[in-house]
């Protein structure tokens, strides 16, 4: 065995004998789809907490460059198919959600994305000038991803969906940052989620134009994810050895400036939302938001009446209940995130070393 040969055996030994338990890692799987399918909450987040961070970064780092062994294989094939289960189970509850307590959601939202910032604050002290500047661009960043929404979005395509692939999976792998947040600025976040239900109704029964549809847009979408998990986990390992303060401190930046898109109050309800429910259902939404003219409207044209009104309707005015309501959510929200990260925070991985 020659020099090199038997460095890589010696690092790996140590690895080998704190490898996770078979129900450890389908745990941290099933947390980190359900966390990758709300935005605000980062799958990074949730398999470093479980204490499988850094198991997970190594083995899609080794199984892209061909090191394969039979504990890395088994460990992604587990981890990897308890998020697709849970992702494709509670896709149709989380649009659902979205479409009857949109404000609720998004306040909830507000405060599980704030409740990763300080886990990347401790990995940052003490603060130095990089580390600051590394934040400013963090958050400029995500101020733009904002303004290029609200100045008109991003297209529905296929060469969008092979983008927002990138985008979702670059991003679950980063504690503290969530790749469905980041879907859901870009407008992209129901049409992904809904062609994964629209996937899981069209199994049974069969149906054949719902299920071409649904791979159009998954397809795309998995090949994207593939490549920017492959791309991410070995440039993250570089990153966050070679400069791991400026890096922490670039995402830390993204998380804070994530807030700026998820206001609660008023939001326009999507497409996708108002496609996916019943006609009886969206007129009593309508008339629940004080949308006029829908007793004149066909059942096929109400949900557009409904997004063409939106602007111009009578607004509903919040209750001090209702933004309380909102105010208590967020706090459960960043206490829920922040204890899950905080169990991860004696590990190796929550010190940046992956």
């Amino acid at each position: 065995m020659n020099p090199q040969m038997r460095s890589d055996a010696a690092a790996d030994r140590p690895a080998a004998a704190k490898a996770p338990g078979l129900l450890r890692t389908a745990a941290a799987g099933v947390l980190m789809g359900i966390a990758n399918l709300i935005p605000g909450v980062s799958g990074g987040t949730m398999i470093l907490a479980m204490g499988v961070y850094e198991e997970f970064i190594e083995s899609v780092a080794d199984v892209t460059a061909l090191r394969f062994s039979r504990r890395r294989v088994v460990f992604l094939l587990v981890i990897g198919g308890c998020a697709a289960g849970s992702i494709l189970l509670l896709a149709g509850v989380i649009l659902y959600l979205l479409f009857r307590h949109a404000s609720a959601m998004y306040a909830l939202f507000i405060g599980l994305t704030l409740g990763g910032a300080p886990l990347l604050a401790r990995m940052l002290r003490p603060v130095r000038a990089d580390v600051v500047a590394a934040m400013v661009v963090g958050l400029a960043l995500m101020a733009g991803v904002v303004l290029l929404k609200e100045g008109g979005g991003l297209p529905h395509n296929m060469g969008m969906d092979f983008v927002n692939g990138v985008v979702g999976s670059t991003t679950m792998v980063l504690p503290g940052i969530s790749g469905s947040y980041m879907l859901l600025v870009m407008d992209q976040y129901e049409r992904v989620v809904g062609a994964v239900d629209d996937l899981k109704g069209s199994l049974w029964p069969v149906n054949g134009g719902l299920l071409g549809a649904s791979l159009g847009i998954l397809v795309p979408v998995g090949i994207g994810a593939v490549l920017g998990i492959v791309g991410l986990s070995n440039l993250l390992k570089y990153l966050l050895h070679r400069h791991h303060r400026v890096t922490v401190g670039v995402l830390l930046g993204i998380l804070l400036g994530s807030v700026l898109g998820l206001w609660p109050f008023g939001r326009t309800p999507s497409e996708r939302a108002l496609e996916r429910r019943p006609s009886a259902e969206l007129r009593e939404f309508a008339a629940s938001w004080r949308i006029a003219g829908v007793e004149q409207v066909t059942d096929a044209d109400l949900a557009e009446h409904i997004r063409a009104s939106w602007e111009t309707r009578g607004r509903r005015e919040y209750s001090a209940g209702a933004v309380a309501t909102a105010v208590g959510l967020a706090v459960v929200g960043f206490a829920g995130t922040y204890s899950v990260s905080r169990g991860g925070s004696g590990t190796r991985e929550a010190k940046g070393s992956p």
